[in-house]
């Protein structure tokens, strides 16, 4: 057994045992939960001082040939990766001991949690295309449990049913491109069959093109966005972990994964530029008017998960990698800060919140800390990052990407204008919460437990230090520059330019002031045109019109059919085979002479066929 399948099957034997053992103690409960991710935190960490991206640490699994079922393959976009996952992971079960502290079903809880990181280890460290479907499927199913984790509240069983179908609209075609792959490269080698496939432009553009709509589903990118603010239904760790460590960041990752196919399909990376700059300023404008503190969290991840879909699109993986590192830890920490003011408060409608910050000095720093990094405010994690995509988009536009110079324009400028919105949002969310008048129902609120803000404050080194540290990696120990920062990629292609730096400072200083001149009013969250963008820009509504109300139209026709016709056919089936039989039945009324009598004749009907057949 190679390493890096023994990272993911350690939280997965928790999750079992978390299961089997669903009437144990909470504290062996949280004890299983923690100890194995701390586990598999140990081995990724493990395989990252391994040097891989050296050479890739490759794991031949249990088969042979172009079969090789549970093959892995470990370099350094993989082990960067998976200590991200194990570290997020682990902090969220840690919260979660508190958080879920009431919860009747917590065994179960941490369980699936435990699954959910063994699923998303799994798709990291994939090297065949078989074990990197099942990670696949199975965060999906994750996602359902843990949304719906409260099942009796409405709104949760309503999420979870829609997260799982929405992105299973997707995984038809995510699953249909693997086979694509697989039938015309021979192997489900993970490598080979991405190498063949980087040859073959045709072969190329379909199976991109298809994975890719897997990929929009599970990274909630237009048109399959509309399920993740939904799912701000289930807990709030389930929330950090979904937005920050595992489902939206395994479809980024599954195509940097595969970039050089994708690099061989112009038209695919064309068409990822579009996608994001209309999800990237759509989900942004939408989260300046929400009234809810995890929904506004919820679009503002839609709209970050866009700036990685369009570097990659823009031919800049690195960037798109450091761009995810770095939004997982602000972003964990913004969903776990939440959670504790919902925890703390028991409500997350910004009308309810205000005043917090003296009852709550901890979880207010915390919470500031993750909105300055996530509209990218020097010299914290976000701004690094942002710019390494904006210094991708201003390449492209000079003409030197794999895109033509109007994508790189367009790109350019979307997230220009992305950035004073994501610095209205926030500095709104800030406003709404922290500062004002205390209200009504957070009068005699208290900090959380240690159990909760401890994770926020370890969350707040990566948040504040990683962008920074991947770019001026002299002052770092060698072993962490080794496994943290080399693997993005060199730091010069990652280093901010004037010219961006200065647009994105305007850009930020021109929302936030934005959203100070309008935070006594809050005139653009209300009327009908604020309600219109609050719900999505009506895509629910589109959804219910093209996929739902067909849908139930033809379920219907088909209840009427199996009703008119194949009921009544199976009913005649039915009663016709009752009277046959009691036809057949009135020769055998329990005479057995008569029964006697019948079997001699047969039998000798029988040899006077045979006599006259041997005859003749």
């Amino acid at each position: 057994m190679t390493a890096a399948l023994l990272m993911v099957l350690v939280p997965a034997v928790a999750a079992l045992l978390g299961l089997l053992l669903g009437g144990m103690s909470r504290p062996l409960a949280a004890a299983i939960a923690v100890g194995g991710t701390a586990s598999a935190l140990g081995v990724a960490l493990y395989l990252a001082l391994l040097e891989p991206w050296a050479e890739p640490l490759i794991g031949t699994g249990f088969g042979e040939g172009t079969l090789p079922l549970g093959a892995t393959v470990v370099d350094g976009l993989a082990s960067t990766v998976a200590l991200m996952v194990c570290f997020v992971s682990l902090l969220v079960q840690i919260y979660s001991i508190g958080y879920m502290r009431e919860e009747p079903r917590y065994s179960s809880y941490a369980a699936f949690i435990s699954l959910f990181t063994a699923a998303m280890l799994a798709v990291v460290v994939a090297g065949d295309l078989l074990l990197l479907v099942i990670g696949w499927e199975v965060m999906g199913l994750c996602s359902y449990l843990l949304i719906g984790q409260r099942w009796e509240q409405e709104e949760a069983r309503r999420a979870a049913v829609k997260a799982f179908l929405v992105t299973k609209i997707g995984d038809i075609g995510f699953i249909i491109g693997i086979v694509v792959l697989i039938g015309a490269t021979a192997t489900t080698l993970l490598p080979d069959a991405v190498r063949a496939a980087a040859d073959d432009p045709t072969v190329a553009t379909v199976a991109s093109g298809l994975i890719l709509l897997g990929v929009l589903g599970k990274s909630a990118q237009f048109p399959l966005h509309a399920w993740l603010p939904d799912a701000m239904a289930g807990p709030s760790p389930v929330s950090a972990l979904i937005h920050a460590a595992t489902m939206v960041a395994a479809g980024v990752y599954v195509v940097a994964r595969l970039y050089p196919m994708y690099l061989a399909a112009p038209a695919i990376l064309t068409a990822m530029a579009v996608i994001a700059c209309v999800t990237m300023l759509g989900a942004a404008v939408i989260a300046v008017v929400q009234d809810d503190l995890k929904r506004v969290l919820a679009w503002s991840t839609v709209s970050q998960l866009a700036y990685m879909v369009a570097a990659l699109a823009l031919g800049a993986r690195d960037a798109a990698i450091f761009h995810m590192l770095s939004h997982a830890f602000s972003k964990a920490l913004l969903f776990l800060a939440a959670g504790a003011v919902i925890h703390a408060v028991g409500s997350g409608a910004l009308r309810e919140l205000g005043g917090l910050r003296r009852s709550m000095p901890v979880t207010f720093i915390t919470m500031t800390i993750g909105l300055l990094a996530l509209v990218g405010v020097f010299p914290l994690a976000g701004f690094f990052s942002k710019e390494s995509v904006l210094v991708a988009a201003e390449h492209a536009a000079h003409g030197d990407a794999e895109v033509a110079s109007w994508v790189g324009w367009t790109v350019l400028v979307v997230s220009i204008l992305t950035i004073a919105v994501t610095a209205a949002y926030a500095q709104r969310l800030w406003l709404l919460t922290w500062s004002g008048p205390r209200r009504d129902s957070s009068s005699g609120v208290r900090e959380v437990p240690a159990v909760m803000f401890v994770p926020l404050v370890v969350l707040v080194v990566p948040a504040v230090v990683f962008g920074f540290s991947a770019l001026e990696r002299a002052w770092l120990p060698t072993w962490i520059q080794a496994t943290v920062t080399e693997p993005l990629g060199t730091a010069e292609a990652l280093r901010p330019e004037v010219a961006t730096v200065v647009l994105s400072v305007v850009a930020v200083i021109v929302g936030a002031g934005a959203a100070l001149v309008f935070r006594h009013r809050e005139t653009f969250a209300r009327g009908r045109a604020g309600s219109f963008v609050a719900a999505g820009f009506g895509f629910d509504a589109v959804y219910q019109g093209l996929v739902v109300r067909p849908f139930l139209v033809v379920v219907g026709w088909v209840t009427a059919f199996d009703r008119s016709a194949i009921q009544r056919s199976v009913s005649g089936v039915g009663v016709g085979t009752l009277r046959a039989g009691s036809l057949l039945q009135r020769p055998y009324r329990g005479d057995v002479q008569r029964y006697v009598s019948s079997a001699v004749t047969a039998v000798v009907v029988a040899i006077v066929v045979m006599l006259v057949a041997i005859a003749t």
